[in-house]
């Protein structure tokens, strides 16, 4: 047995070949690789648009611009989380996702 003394983060975007989790504290939503092309294509026009929201398969993935940061969004319809990041972080994990 071990017991070892935890936290709860400070809100972060992980991405890489797994897929994608976005943690806003006490909530954390995982994006799985076989999902992230639904989720470029929405960050895509979020990056172009700066709003766009798209359902796939009971799951919500979305996001909206504001000033100089991006409020992006993810999970079941009735249990989103969001987190806010500067417009240069959004553009990093863009390109970070598309690469792949």
């Amino acid at each position: 047995m071990i017991t070892v003394n935890a936290k709860q983060p400070e809100p972060y975007i992980h991405a890489d070949n797994r897929g994608l989790v976005m943690c806003n504290g006490p909530q954390c939503v995982f994006i799985p690789a076989a999902n992230l092309r639904s989720a470029i294509e929405t960050f895509t026009i979020l990056a172009e648009e700066g709003r766009a929201t798209r359902p796939q398969a009971g799951h919500v993935v979305g996001g909206y611009r504001q000033g100089d940061e991006v409020v992006i969004y993810a999970g079941t319809p009735d249990q989103l989380l969001s987190v806010t990041v500067s417009q240069a972080d959004f553009n990093a994990l863009r390109e970070a996702i598309s690469a792949r």
